[in-house]
C-alpha cells in the first residue's frame, strides 16, 4: 500500500508537472505571437530607420556641398561687383577720366556727358546712364565702341543714334552713345 500511495503521488507529480508544463506551452505560444510580431516590427522599423539615415546622410551632404557653393558664390559675387563695377563715391571720379582716355585713345571728340543715377539700389547695384555724343572719323568712332566693350569696368550700349558729320568728304560720323554701367555701395 505504500508502494501504491507512493506511485499514486508520483502520479500526482507528475500530473502537476505535466499541468504546469502545459500551462506554460500555451502561456509561451500566447506571448510568442505578439512578441514575434513586435521584433518584426522592430525589425522594419530599424530598417526604415537605417534607410532614413543613409538618405538624410546623403541630403547632409548635398546642403553642405550647396551651402559651400553659397559661401563661394557670394564670394564670386563681390569680386565681380569689385572688379567691373565702381565703388559709389568714387565713381564719377573714375568714370569720367576711363571716358576721356577712351576718347582721346580712339580720336574722336566728345563735348560733353549727361548722367543719371537711379536713386534707389537694385540688388545693391545704383544704375547709372550715361549720354556720350562723340564724332569724327568711322573707323576711330568704332574703336571707340570696341574700347567700352573690353573696358575693365563693365558698360552696357542702351542704344546708339548715328549720323552723318558735316565734315567735306563725308567721312566723320556723328553718334549719341547710351550707356549704362553701375555703382556699388
Amino acid at each position: 500500500m505504500k508502494t501504491y500511495r507512493r506511485k499514486k503521488q508520483q502520479y500526482a507529480f507528475a500530473s502537476v508537472l505535466a499541468v504546469i508544463a502545459v500551462i506554460n506551452l500555451l502561456f509561451f505560444f500566447i506571448m510568442y505571437q505578439p512578441a514575434r510580431s513586435e521584433y518584426i516590427g522592430l525589425k522594419d522599423s530599424i530598417q526604415k530607420t537605417r534607410a532614413d539615415i543613409a538618405s538624410r546622410k546623403q541630403k547632409i551632404a548635398r546642403l553642405e556641398k550647396l551651402s559651400a557653393q553659397l559661401e563661394t558664390s557670394a564670394q564670386d559675387r563681390q569680386r565681380l561687383i569689385t572688379m567691373h563695377f565702381i565703388p559709389k563715391n568714387t565713381g564719377w571720379s573714375e568714370i569720367l577720366p576711363q571716358l576721356e582716355g577712351m576718347v582721346q585713345r580712339t580720336s574722336v571728340k566728345n563735348l560733353r556727358k549727361d548722367y543719371t543715377i537711379s536713386p534707389t539700389p537694385q540688388y545693391g547695384l545704383y544704375s547709372v546712364k550715361i549720354r556720350f555724343p562723340v564724332s569724327g572719323q568711322y573707323p576711330n568712332v568704332v574703336n571707340l565702341i570696341r574700347e567700352i566693350e573690353s573696358s575693365k569696368t563693365f558698360f552696357i550700349i542702351d542704344s546708339v543714334d548715328v549720323r552723318g558729320g558735316n565734315a567735306p568728304g563725308g567721312q566723320d560720323v556723328a553718334m549719341n552713345l547710351n550707356l549704362e554701367t553701375f555703382f556699388y555701395q
